[in-house]
């Protein structure tokens, strides 16, 4: 796994993190329901976006790799 991939896991991992804690906080103060729903939702969209960027990224990591591989075989060859 190279470094870019595993900063991207080690955000994602973050951000769950940060959603657990942000659920334990709110389950400790749920007498203001709107605002829990809202930094739930929040916490949500961050890990779905982490989540997406993280396929993202490593597609396109993929796709330099492939690149790569294949010019250095034409250099090669």
């Amino acid at each position: 796994m190279s470094l870019l991939e595993k900063s991207v896991v080690d955000l994602a991992n973050a951000l769950d993190n940060l959603e657990t804690k942000i659920e334990h906080k709110l389950d400790d103060h749920a007498s203001n329901g709107e605002s829990i729903a809202a930094a739930r939702r929040q916490a949500h969209s961050a890990r779905t976006h982490a989540a997406e960027a993280s396929r993202g990224l490593a597609d396109s990591i993929a796709d330099i790799k492939a690149l790569l591989d294949r010019a250095g075989g034409a250099a090669k060859g």
